[in-house]
């Protein structure tokens, strides 16, 4: 469309190594006009943005820290406090507009111990439900990243001696192959998954959660650049620069210590 070529040829530059030009919520906010065509589809990626906050209030209600600011993230579909309403009563504060998957993990999940529990079930159900996004683009996004998490739970798995056949979970495919070639060092993915034994490599070094899940998101980084190239004014391109931005704008967002919380949980498989 005419207005891409205007609004791509304004958009900060963003590469990994880069700094950010400002927080994604200050982006969204400057291109609020720029972006209204493509609202629906910018909403269902900052919905991701409302499923870190509902684990931050989660964890945070467990910890229990009378009077100690949660770092949330600003550029969700939902204002924080508006889900702390929601944790707190899911019955009768959920959002519009909210997805079935979110509404069925509240009911299976009654207390704040379950759902810390089974956070990875609205990882999960986020990116399955964005791998059935009508705008194709969004729907390929939401595979590859079910891709990355059931390769990072396998590996996380067999290191950790967990039995793969019961606890195993994610892209289904993929799932198949990992089961039937877990013995090997790519586990049977490399033609379907190249990027997997860039993703091996961090659990075969002695790194911390901060560097493997800080390479995890340069790899997803680039997983975006490389999709749609040939029609460079495209929807896909916005769709992919603000999914990008987000990668990013979370390093920014979170304090060091609140930060490294969630990234230990996200490497011990809360993700």
């Amino acid at each position: 469309m005419k207005f891409n070529h205007y609004t791509i040829a304004a958009l900060p530059q963003l590469t990994w190594d880069g700094d950010l030009p400002c927080s994604l919520a200050d982006l969204l906010e400057e291109f609020d006009m720029q972006f209204e065509p493509l609202r629906e589809g910018i909403r269902s990626i900052l919905l991701l943005d409302d499923i870190r906050n509902i684990e931050l209030i989660i964890k945070s209600r467990l910890a229990a820290e009378e009077g100690k600011e949660t770092d949330f993230f600003r550029a969700g579909m939902t204002k924080p406090e508006e889900l702390e309403l929601f944790v707190d009563a899911p019955r009768h504060n959920a959002p519009d507009g909210y997805p079935e998957f979110i509404e069925d993990f509240f009911e299976s999940a009654k207390t704040n111990e379950e759902r810390n529990a089974k956070i990875e079930e609205l990882y999960t159900g986020y990116y399955n439900w964005m791998a059935a996004n009508k705008n194709p683009f969004l729907a390929r996004y939401g595979a590859n990243m079910m891709t990355v998490y059931t390769v990072v739970s396998a590996l996380r798995m067999l290191k950790n001696g967990t039995d793969l056949d019961k606890h195993l979970k994610g892209d289904t495919d993929a799932v198949k192959l990992i089961l039937e070639n877990r013995n090997n060092a790519d586990l049977g993915l490399k033609g379907y998954f190249p990027e997997v034994t860039e993703i091996a490599a961090l659990f075969d070094k002695e790194k911390t959660p901060d560097e493997v899940e800080r390479e995890l998101d340069r790899i997803r980084f680039n997983l975006l650049e490389e999709t749609g190239q040939e029609k460079p004014f495209a929807d896909h391109i916005i769709y992919g620069y603000i999914i990008a931005f987000q990668m990013k704008d979370r390093w920014m967002t979170q304090s060091d210590e609140a930060g490294m919380k969630i990234l230990e949980n996200i490497i011990n498989g809360n993700y």
